[in-house]
Parts: structure tokens; sequence; C-alpha cells
């Protein structure tokens, strides 16, 4: 038998006879969309396709290949006159097509080989003409006719190694040759074929439940109508789409009838509002067929304990199989890169829709990165709904300058919700007032920094306020407990008192608050920050609901949060609505005219976002792999900490983990340790290293640190060495 691969136990024939099947799968359930994207006949390309399939793991018949499966198989060696020399078996695999037989021409060779040699991306692909020549005088002549008799498919009678010429290094198919959609959407499907095939999941699911009548069906008995936002969508749902929209209008609901039937991507800028989304669209909504993917993913899934088998919903998703994905945007958008092997996310988005939900949220570097992923997508042939609260002019315009057709319209409620007041002081000094307007009221305090979080938390406890704060510098365990705790607060009729937060509430948090005090930020910013207080409700009352503080913000300025001309600017805006109600329209327009073109010249914002661009429009093919590519999309300055006393807490697991040999139980483990794990970032680190170091059962296995700093579940972890607050456990449970 010639194997494909000894764990779990595969032949080359019955890894075939999978792929193909998946290949029936997916041309029956997306063939007519995938059709449409690019120029060869519609039958030819499924030719193509299936000739792919076919073949591109035919170079593991080589012997010593076989061979080397066979060793961990502990089963005997194939003896052969042939001397072991290493070959990639995807770069012998084209010499085995039978190019007369399927009458391809130039371009289709080009395609085919290209497809085949390049299926696994290797950084060096280098390949010697004299050992192919070898290895086929040598190991593959003498046995071509045993090959073809055991793998029942027609080979090359006369394999030679002239196809070396179609698939150097220096003749890749990229954008400015006439099939490069073609060959994105055959090599990309290869690599979904070939992953699903391997891991036994079905590439798609064949059964079209229509989430846009199942989203209906829900409002419907839910007492709702469509609004003419929701109307809009439901009926541009072959269109791109622009839209500006309230917030607690039913934006969500809005996309989910956008999407209809198709294979959908919904992504949002942080894991919290990820979640929510996927809970209601499983769980209120009841539609089956969705996924859950970013970095703890997996973790959430199990502490639902809704499912059977969480794994296999986590395989499935990651294998891009469910019709819908909910995520985050560096689990799809690295594809601009073009890091060897983006075909595979490339070609699935040609055929689906992606939603961007809060474009605002973004940094200038990464909406550029979103913008040229439309722009390409759009090029493909896949669509995409972008729907914001508010949305720069200058993204806008960038989108047309791209020549992408789509339609743009705004959605704005009449409901009056916040009366604003500038306050020039520093946020603390209205400690008293924010504690005793938290005695009678939620109350809501959103500043910039983790630091300034902290140090409010820690005044306001030694008041004995009722307070809780909410930061990226939990752990993720204690963290997660406290996204929901927020949320119940929220909630409850009868509860009154004070959360004191960072920017991560902003982004489509279903919660809702009476009053917020603010640190000023950037128009989007905050109108976000203001979307979390009279979520939906009229404010009619005379005295204000949001209190902005301008004295002295922190994260404002050069390597900071917020762009400090960009809040200047903002700042200057506001003032003629200063303890006046702030209507939706105007927070639309103020925006608007924030983010022109104009308005922003010379600034370090618009630089950011143009030099950004450039950059991506001068991408070299093939330069990066994927990790690479999603390091520079998250724009990660970070290292990955467990706080000491968490550390020696929970030091069985780690023991554990560093005994433990079986796979599975290992990254079981592994996840345990990653929900003991905050970040901080480098910058901090490299001030604070003489309180971080290895973590002795994790050296050489992982970039997980060890921090020698307070830690409290409270507070979370406060980096200031000097900041020894002894907190009372009963406001920190």
């Amino acid at each position: 038998m010639l194997y494909a691969k000894s764990n779990p136990v595969e032949s080359i024939k019955q890894h075939t006879k999978e792929l193909l099947k998946n290949l029936e799968i997916l041309k029956q359930t997306y063939g007519d969309e995938i059709e449409q994207k690019q120029n060869l006949e519609k039958e030819r390309f499924w030719e193509l396709l299936k000739i792919i399939g076919t073949y591109h793991d035919i170079g593991k018949v080589y012997t010593p290949f076989q061979n080397e499966i066979r060793k961990s198989m502990s089963l005997g060696k194939i003896e052969t006159e042939f001397n072991y020399q290493e070959i990639k078996h995807e770069q012998l695999s084209p010499l085995f097509i039978p190019n007369q037989k399927f009458e391809l021409s130039k371009e289709e060779k080009k395609l085919v080989y290209q497809a085949v040699f390049y299926h696994h991306e290797r950084k060096n692909s280098q390949i010697d003409e004299n050992l192919v020549q070898e290895i086929i005088d040598k190991d593959i002549l003498p046995r071509i006719k045993e090959i073809e008799n055991e793998l029942k498919i027609e080979m090359n009678q006369h394999p030679k190694k002239v196809y070396i010429n179609k698939v150097r290094e220096i003749e890749r198919i990229t954008k400015k040759e006439k099939f490069y959609k073609e060959y994105c959407l055959l090599k990309g499907l290869l690599h979904r074929l070939d992953h699903s095939s391997s891991a036994h999941i079905a590439i798609e699911n064949p059964e079209k439940q229509n989430l846009s009548e199942l989203t209906q069906e829900f409002m419907k008995e839910a007492g709702f109508e469509l609004n003419n936002l929701q109307k809009f969508t439901r009926d541009n749902h072959e269109n791109n789409l622009v839209v500006i929209g309230s917030t607690g209008i039913g934006k969500t609901e809005a996309a989910l009838l956008w999407s209809k039937s198709s294979k959908t991507f919904f992504t949002l800028p942080i894991r919290i509002s990820i979640n929510a989304i996927f809970d209601r669209i499983n769980t209120k909504i009841g539609y089956k067929d969705v996924g859950l993917l970013h970095s703890t993913a997996l973790d959430y899934l199990e502490e639902k304990q809704e499912f059977e088998n969480e794994e296999s919903i986590y395989e499935q998703t990651r294998n891009l199989s469910k019709r819908v994905t909910t995520c985050t945007i560096d689990q799809i958008f690295p594809f601009v890169f073009k890091y060897r092997g983006y075909e595979k996310m490339y070609a699935t988005l040609s055929y689906s829709k992606v939603i961007i939900d809060e474009v605002q949220a973004y940094s200038p570097e990464i909406v550029a990165i979103i913008l040229k992923g439309l722009e390409m997508i759009h090029e493909i042939g896949g669509k995409f709904m972008i729907m914001t609260a508010t949305l720069p002019r200058i993204y806008k315009e960038k989108l047309e300058q791209m020549g992408i057709n789509f339609q743009h319209e705004k959605f704005i409620k009449n409901t009056k919700r916040h009366k604003i007041k500038l306050e020039e002081k520093e946020i603390q000094e209205d400690l008293a007032k924010i504690i005793e307007r938290g005695k009678a009221q939620k109350v809501l305090v959103i500043v910039n920094t983790v630091d300034k979080a902290i140090d409010l938390y820690c005044k306001m406890i030694e008041q004995k306020a009722n307070v809780k704060v909410l930061h990226s510098r939990f752990i993720q365990k204690d963290r997660n407990e406290k996204e929901n705790e927020i949320k119940d607060f929220s909630k409850s009729i009868k509860e009154n008192g004070i959360w004191i937060t960072t920017q991560i509430v902003e982004a489509s948090l279903d919660i809702d608050f009476d009053t917020l005090y603010t640190e000023i930020s950037t128009l989007d910013s905050l109108f976000q920050r203001m979307g979390r207080c009279y979520r939906n409700r009229e404010y009619n009352k005379r005295e204000n609901n949001i209190y902005i503080y301008t004295k002295n913000p922190t994260g404002v300025g050069e390597s900071n949060v917020y762009n400090d001309e960009i809040v200047r600017k903002s700042m200057h805006m506001l003032q003629n609505y200063n303890e006046k109600v702030l209507e939706e329209e105007e927070k639309i327009l103020l925006v608007d005219e924030l983010y022109s073109e104009k308005n922003l010249e010379g600034t370090k914002f618009l630089q950011q976002f143009r030099d950004s661009m450039e950059v991506l429009n001068n991408i070299i093919d093939y330069d990066i792999d994927k990790k690479k590519a999603q390091k520079l999309l998250r724009n990660i300055e970070n290292i990955t900490v467990i706080p000491k006393r968490i550390y020696e807490e929970n030091i069985k697991i780690f023991e554990q983990y560093e005994k433990e040999k079986d796979c599975k139980n290992r990254n079981k483990l592994k996840r345990e340790i990653k929900k003991l794990t905050t970040t901080i970032s480098k910058k901090k680190a490299r001030i604070l290293k003489e309180y971080i170091s290895e973590i002795p059962y994790l050296k050489g296995k992982s970039d997980i640190m060890c921090i020698d700093l307070k830690y409290d579940k409270g507070s979370g972890l406060i980096l200031e060495k000097d900041k020894a607050y002894e907190l009372e456990e009963r406001f920190c449970d």
C-alpha cells in the first residue's frame, strides 16, 4: 500500500478519494457563486480543479518518503537502490500529470503545475533538476505501472523534468497575469480541499439554512417589525453596502438579513463583542451552522457547556467549513499581505460576504489593511458590508477612489439621548461627585489607559465606594467573569453602582448605563462611549448625563492610544455643544468633518493612513508566512505574562503539562495555562525586566513569562511596584 500519512493511517488512494468527494460537495454547495468569479469556461474550471486534486499528493509514491512513513508505523522498509535524498513530495507531483490526456494549454499547465507544486508553501522551494531526473530514472519509471495500478489513475508514462521551468520562483503567477484570479481560486480551493479532507471534515455544509429568514422569524416572535435600515439591507443583499446607523438601531440584525444564505464572515474589533454575536446567532436566532474564531474561542465554547463536541465545532470553523463565521479581523485579513498560502482564505472570500462592524474603532494602519482587503475581495467577486455608528470621511472616499461600487445610506434615530458637559479639569477631581451619583444610578467611567482605570478604582475603594473595574490587564479567566458581570449589572433593575473601564467597552457591547464620566478622546471614540449610556432611551432631564474631562487626559500623544492632534480638534469641535443635547445626526456630521482630508492635512493620522496604503499597494508576493502576517495585522507589541501569585497557586497545572505526553491532553492543559495569562506592552516589559522571568516548566516550549508584581482580582495587574494596595476581599470578589 502507498501511504499518504501515518497518524491516522491513510493511503494516497483513500486521501484522494476523500478530497474528490469534498470537491463535489463544494461544487454542489457554492458552484454557481464560484463559477461567476473567473474567465475560464465553468466546466473547464472544475476539470482543472479535479486534475489538481487528483495529482497533488502523487509525489508521495517516492520510495524514501514511503519508507519514512513505514518507519513511523513500524513496518518493513521497501528495498531500493536509490540513495535517499530529501525532496518534498509536492515538488515531484506535477511530473505525473498526463498533459496530453487532459489537453492542457500552455496557460493551463502553468496554473495546474503551480497549484500542485506550491500546495505546501515552503520557505525555500528551490529544486535540484539533476536530482529530479535521477528520481525519475531510478525510482519512478521502474514502478510507473505498479503505481498506476494501485492508485487507479492514469499517469504520465514518460515523466520529464521540464515542468520545473513553469514552477520556478521567478515564474510565480501574480496579479499582473491574465489568469491570476483563476490561480488564486484553484490553489486556494486545493488548500481548503486538502486540509478539510486530511481532517475528515466536510469542506462545506450543503444544507442552505437561510439566516435572513430565521432572523425575520426571530424578530417577529420578539414583537419587532423590520425598520428602514433592516429593510434596506434585506433588499440589497446582492450589493456592497456602507451603512451608518445610530447605536441601538439594530445593525446586527440588519447585517444578518443582508447575509441571506451566503457564506459569511462577521467581524468585530474585540472578542467579547464577537462572543455576544455568536451567542445571538446560535442561541437566540437558532442558526446552528455558525462558528466562533479568535484566540480564545475554544475556551469560550467549553465554558458555555452547551455543545457536545466543542473541539469539533472549533476545528470546522478553523477549516472555514461553517456557513457563518464570527471572528476578529486578524483571522481573515492577513491575506492582504499575500503570505505563503494566502490563497486559501482569498479563494474562500471570493464566494463569501464579509461584514465589518465598527470600522472606526481601528487605528488608521489597521483600517488601511481592511480597505485594501475589501478592494481585493471586490476584485475576486466577494461582497462586503461596512456598518458603523460613525464613519470617517477619508475611508469612504478611499473606497470610491479604489473604483469599488457600493451603496451608502444613513439611518439615524431621532431619540435625544445625550446631554454633554465639558469639564476643564481632571476626572479624579470629581471622584466625590461620581461616587455620590453611583449610589442612585448606574454610572460608567471610561478612561484612556489601564493605569488610570486602576488608579481611580483604588482611590474609590479607599472611600468605600460600590465600584468595579474592567480593563485588558486581568488574566483571561478573571476578565471573562468581569465581562459577564458588567452585562448582568447593566440588565439588573435593582442594582446601582460604578464601573470603571477603558475603551474595551466601546465596540458593540450591549450595556446601558445612566451616566457617563469620561476622559476626552477622539470624537468617534467619544460617541461610541456615549452609546453605552442611554442606549435606547430618550433623555429629557435638566442635568447632564455625559461628562467629558479635558484636562491632562491619559493616553494622548506620541506613541499613545490617541493622536493628540485629533483629540485637540475633537475638543474644539465640541465647544459649541457644551451643556446641550447632542443629536445623533450631529454626531455623524461632526465625525465626517473631523476626518475629512482637508481637516486632517498635515496630521500624523493622515500620514499614517497614507503610508500604510502605500506599503500595502507594494506588497511582495509570498515574502512572509502567515504567522508574521497575523502579527503585522494585530500590530503585536505585547508580551504574555502570568502574575507570580497566580502561577504559584496553579503550579500543579504546569507540572502536569511538563509530564503529559498525550498531544490532546497537552493542548487542553495549554489552554488552561492561557486562561491564567494577561499581556503587557513590550515597552513596559523593558522597564520592568527585573520583575520578569522564565517559567521553568515552559522553558523552550512557550513565550509566556512570569511577572513578580501585584495582581488582584479586583484591580488586575499593577505595574507600578510602589502601588502596594491592600484591597479588602469584600470589594474584590
